[in-house]
């Protein structure tokens, strides 16, 4: 057993990070629209598991950079609000609350469904169902605890959730983006309803060279006219996230929520008070520390518990995935008129309701980067899976288990 502390961990994540960035330049990643973090991040777990299995060697990395990681990038969004520009996305967000809330009922009825085909406890098509994946390994951590007592009594609640949320990890990441390049490419869109030839590519891959090359981003970051905007938009993320991480010790819920209301606080301050910030330094910043996150969650997932899982829970979770994409495919995208964002929002729903908020705004940001951007659909993302879908889903599930 080899544990990597916090420089290692770091070390570690920016080179599977760096080796992701080269397998996206790979033409069938590239069309498959899959980000860096998630192809370094498997290639990553894969190597491990090898080693593990032919070495008995196993590597844990450092837990509280990654959860930094995490915390920065929801301060960079806080702080990179633009209040010059105003979007209408209401009543699209109460839709996309209430097609997530759907697809977690849907999750339990299928779960209860086949698990019952099996002749095992209900209580389990709820844990592979919108506990582990909607909900993702805090929400089944949490849960564990209920079921392992009475009247439930499933002691091994936890593993399982653990198992059933790994699988939604990496589908979610998988599929999540070349799900929403998929959408986009068959139906010819592009942002504000406007079609292209399908032949011509769109602007954003003609100058994705251009835009995005590393060399023009680090000169834009240390820029003698943006350093001081810089340092400072620095200093109030690193401070949203020492609060963040503070105040987590004393109210138990997710530090990423305070992360982003201190941000929102500072931002608005700083508009007040006619404080400038580096709005495209914050962006890059944060990405990179999603980027970061993912790669390192995702090399840390234990595949051995997605391999003891058992056929049963095995053959839900397929069906699962084949319910997630149909839903997206069927239901969102047409809910939300069939346009770029409809696209947009169905990938990220992919994500969101099979993995975790992160592994949904990594799939955003790929299509993003490709294609456009979407203040929107960001928004829609952020407000729904920070603040509204754990408290959705929490309802759901006790009104499952309180008729089993």
């Amino acid at each position: 057993m080899i544990s990597f502390g916090l420089f290692e961990t770091f070390g570690a994540g920016l080179l599977i990070l760096g080796f992701g960035y080269l397998l996206s330049k790979l033409r069938i990643f590239s069309v498959l629209c899959l980000p860096a973090a998630v192809l370094g991040g498997v290639f990553a777990l894969s190597v491990l598991v090898l080693f593990s299995h032919f070495f008995e060697l196993k590597i844990s990395f450092d837990e509280n950079l990654k959860e930094s990681f995490l915390l920065a990038f929801f301060a960079s969004l806080g702080l990179g609000i633009d209040f010059s520009k105003k979007s209408n996305f209401s009543k699209n967000f109460f839709i996309f609350l209430g097609l997530c809330a759907f697809i977690m009922v849907l999750q339990n009825l299928l779960g209860i469904t086949i698990i019952s085909l099996f002749d095992k406890q209900k209580e389990l098509g709820v844990i592979a169902g919108s506990i582990s994946l909607s909900g993702s390994f805090g929400m089944g951590a949490f849960w564990s605890e209920v079921l392992k007592t009475e009247p439930h009594n499933i002691t091994n609640a936890l593993d399982i959730s653990i198992a059933c949320a790994t699988f939604g990890a990496l589908f979610g990441s998988v599929l999540g983006a070349p799900l929403g390049a998929f959408l986009i490419e068959k139906f010819v869109l592009k942002k504000e309803n406007s079609r292209f030839e399908s032949k011509e590519k769109s602007p954003s891959q003609k100058e994705l060279g251009k835009e995005n090359n590393l060399n023009k981003a680090l000169v834009l970051f240390f820029s003698k006219k943006e350093l001081k905007k810089t340092i400072i938009s620095v200093l109030l993320l690193a401070f949203c996230v020492l609060c963040a991480s503070v105040i987590k010790l004393f109210i138990s819920l997710p530090a990423i929520i305070f992360a982003l209301i201190f941000a929102f606080m500072l931002r608005v301050l700083c508009y007040f008070f006619g404080v400038n910030l580096a709005h495209k330094n914050l962006a890059l910043l944060g990405n990179f520390c999603l980027a970061l996150f993912l790669a390192l969650a995702l090399m840390s997932i234990d595949l051995k518990a997605l391999l003891d899982i058992g056929l049963p829970l095995f053959t839900l979770l397929c069906l699962e995935l084949v319910l997630m994409l149909f839903f997206v495919f069927f239901i969102t995208f047409r809910v939300f008129g069939r346009d770029y964002e409809a696209a947009l929002l169905s990938s990220a729903q992919c994500g969101l309701c099979l993995g975790a908020t992160p592994i949904a705004l990594a799939n955003l940001e790929k299509l993003e980067l490709r294609f456009f951007s979407s203040k929107s659909a960001l928004a829609i993302l952020c407000l729904s899976g920070v603040f509204f879908i754990d408290f959705i889903n929490v309802l759901v599930i006790w009104l499952f288990l309180s008729f089993l």
